[in-house]
């Protein structure tokens, strides 16, 4: 990063820096879709900003492809929700089988989305729930809590 000092007057204001708001939408996403805000610092003076402006494509480019580099995140609950809507399958080959252990061979959030499926799916009726899913009450309820799913 280069700095030159530069006067006052020639700045767009009396801080050195600008901040610009630049919302990123893929092409062709569907209307009401949610905008990926960024944010990005840009020296204020007048001549940095005209350049900006006409160079905005190349920006965006530049944030975009910052954007990549970044890890993606996703919380336990994001999780649930993605394998909520995959796993009907399972919750019906657990139903047939009458699955043993097979609580303590999941991830929080995969165990968060199976519960929350086999309690839609029985009712909250917690007796068949255990017995699909091979636990004892007290591992139910412990399972439950740990999930945060309400009682």
């Amino acid at each position: 990063m280069a700095y030159r000092d530069r006067s006052t007057n020639e700045r767009s204001g009396s801080y050195a820096y600008t901040i610009m708001e630049v919302r990123l939408r893929k092409k062709g996403a569907p209307e009401g879709t949610k905008d990926d805000l960024r944010y990005m610092s840009v020296d204020s003076h007048w001549d940095t900003l005209r350049f900006v402006q006409d160079n905005m494509d190349q920006c965006v480019g530049n944030v975009v492809r910052l954007k990549r580099t970044e890890p993606v995140r996703h919380t336990v609950n994001e999780s649930a929700e993605l394998f909520q809507k995959n796993l009907e399958p399972l919750v019906s080959t657990l139903a047939a089988t009458q699955g043993q252990g097979v609580m303590d061979k999941l991830s929080a959030s995969l165990k968060k989305a199976l519960l929350l499926m086999v309690m839609e799916r029985y009712q909250s009726d917690r007796e068949k729930a255990c017995r699909v899913l091979g636990i004892s009450r007290e591992k139910l309820e412990s399972e439950l809590r740990l999930c945060g799913v309400a009682r």
